[in-house]
């Protein structure tokens, strides 16, 4: 009668299976080429603007612009966890017993079957024999357990008693990485900031969506400079930032390309620059009842035009518009309507016939603009994690490939007149090393039992 077997028993073969492992790291390698080969941290503007919006927008809907914060991407992280948990703890008693095994009784014949023997006889007393036995094993290689009396004599010597399980050292690193990387996925974030010159902000706009971060401190941008080439490519900007607490300094720092700040585990990253408008000095003339009224709006600002419910904004500035010089996006806000309509007012041509927003003649009159910095801001608290992970990984892997478990055993009986000694060794790796330092104890055991030539056996 076949025994069930149970639902547990079934996921730990499941999750312990060389087949997940094998499909997980696959998987993982796939989608690590993608978050490779596709610039991560792109906008959706930024995606549409060189994917199309229809590839952009799939791209958004998949995560690959964002692949290693992805739902998808974090439960492979965890189902690998699991995998090397379930494998290491399936294997563990058997390296555990490979430790703890010692053999009880030693028998010759067996041990002249071992790769790594010698028989030899030596006409020491029985006393003194069993004496240079003990000496030599634990000069030459380690002291050894022994089991003395007057008609048998056995020892067994080890070294490198715990290097099979240094392998679960490396295990643990593994774990160790992927535990900081899922840290920095959940609990960590990414994102930009665009900072006018002169001006603080304290919210970050994460490249995963439309959702934004307000840091516990604002960051001012003091000072912005750009220098460029002969060609006109940029050769160095930089950004002057201070760190404001309750409105007061709390640290200040110059960060360039590849120097960044970093402030309470928050990294400041100087990655583009740009220009913004500040203020615009917009007309808006009513053609339907004549009249006209010029606003002075704030960047995303809502005004309402006096005498009217009518609301505007200025939501976009452009300092070159498809080679017409600046231009100021304006959305208007109709009262009674829902919707809202908008259009691209040239500030260079104020009598273009475009300038023109539902039953309003819109003319800008004048802007004030500045630059900004471009900040890439990013927070991984699991980075700590990561490099502790990689740094037991390093010495796992130089422990794992430089020691080896090796023994020895020594069998010894009166034979007549002299005394019979039969060593035997073995070693779970490196055997070219172990060899060298078996033939050196049997060289020592042969000089020292002062054995007769004609009388030994070995290989």
């Amino acid at each position: 009668m076949e025994q069930k077997v149970g639902i547990w028993q079934k996921m730990s073969k499941t999750l312990g299976s060389l087949k997940l492992t094998l499909f997980v790291f696959l998987m993982l390698a796939i989608f690590s080429v993608v978050g490779t080969l596709l610039p991560q941290g792109m906008t959706e503007h930024e995606l549409h603007e060189r994917f199309g919006p229809g590839l952009g927008d799939w791209i958004v809907t998949m995560g690959f612009h964002d692949v290693y914060r992805t739902g998808w991407f974090r439960a492979l992280i965890i189902l690998l966890c699991l995998n090397l948990i379930v494998c290491s703890l399936q294997r563990l008693p058997k390296s555990l017993k490979l430790i703890t095994h010692e053999e009880q009784s030693l028998n010759p014949d067996k041990l002249l079957k071992l790769s790594y023997h010698m028989d030899m006889t030596t006409r020491l007393s029985w006393t003194d024999a069993q004496s240079r036995l003990t000496s030599i094993l634990t000069e030459q290689f380690a002291p050894p357990k022994t089991r003395q009396g007057s008609e048998l004599y056995t020892a067994y010597a080890i070294r490198g008693k715990w290097s099979p399980i240094i392998v679960y050292l490396v295990h643990l690193s593994v774990l160790l990485v992927l535990a900081g990387a899922l840290v920095g996925s959940i609990f960590g974030f990414k994102g930009v900031m665009q900072i006018p010159e002169g001006e603080s902000s304290s919210l970050v706009m994460l490249t995963s969506g439309r959702h934004q971060v307000t840091l516990p401190f604002a960051v001012r941008c003091d000072d912005f400079d750009v220098s460029f080439y002969d060609t006109g490519a940029p050769k160095e900007y930089r950004s002057d930032l201070t760190i404001l607490r309750n409105g007061e300094s709390a640290h200040t720092q110059t960060i360039r390309v590849n120097d960044p700040m970093t402030y309470e585990g928050i990294t400041f990253y100087q990655s583009s620059y740009g220009n913004t408008l500040k203020r615009a000095e917009v007309e808006f003339q009513d053609k339907s009842g004549g009249l006209t009224e010029t606003l002075s709006m704030r960047f995303r600002e809502t005004a309402t035009i006096p005498g009217t419910q009518d609301r505007v904004q200025v939501v976009q500035y452009q300092p070159e518009f498809s080679r017409f010089g600046p231009a100021v996006g304006v959305v208007l806000q109709k009262h009674g309507q829902q919707e809202s309509t908008g259009s691209w007012i040239l500030v260079n041509m104020p009598d273009f016939h475009g300038n023109r927003i539902e039953n309003y003649q819109v003319r800008v009159i004048g802007v004030e603009a500045s630059q900004y910095t471009g900040l890439q801001v990013k927070k991984d608290p699991g980075i700590w994690m990561v490099y502790a992970g990689f740094t037991a990984m390093l010495i796992g892997i130089c422990l794992a490939y430089h020691m080896s478990q090796r023994k020895i055993w020594v069998w010894a009986a009166p034979r007549g007149s002299s005394q019979r000694v039969v060593v035997a060794g073995r070693a779970n790796k490196n055997s070219l090393a172990f060899e060298a330092e078996f033939t050196r104890l049997c060289e020592r055991l042969e000089q020292d039992l002062q054995q007769d030539p004609g009388k030994r056996e070995s290989s």
